[in-house]
């Protein structure tokens, strides 16, 4: 398992929180992403369309990727650089 903390530097809407699911769906890897909000941790199968698009990642959030699986590594490292530089 692969883990890596971070701050979201741009905020993420809906659409692009879908991209974002769409795209780690390449990796045979498990991918989840968690933050604590309001006191409460949250944890979201990034691969899942429906859980990414309501989660609420706005800039300065700080979250949690991890990965699991054959290719974690290149999994994490590919989810760090969309989700740390955001979508243009």
């Amino acid at each position: 398992m692969r883990t890596h903390e971070f701050m979201i530097h741009s905020d993420f809407h809906r659409d692009d929180l879908m991209s974002v699911s769409s795209q780690a769906s390449r990796f045979s890897s498990d991918i989840s992403l968690s933050f604590t909000d309001a006191d409460h941790e949250q944890r979201v199968d990034v691969k899942s369309l429906l859980g990414m698009a309501l989660l609420p990642i706005r800039h300065g959030s700080v979250v949690r990727l991890q990965t699991r699986g054959r290719d974690e590594l290149e999994a994490l490292e590919y989810m760090l650089n969309v989700l740390e530089k955001g979508l243009t």
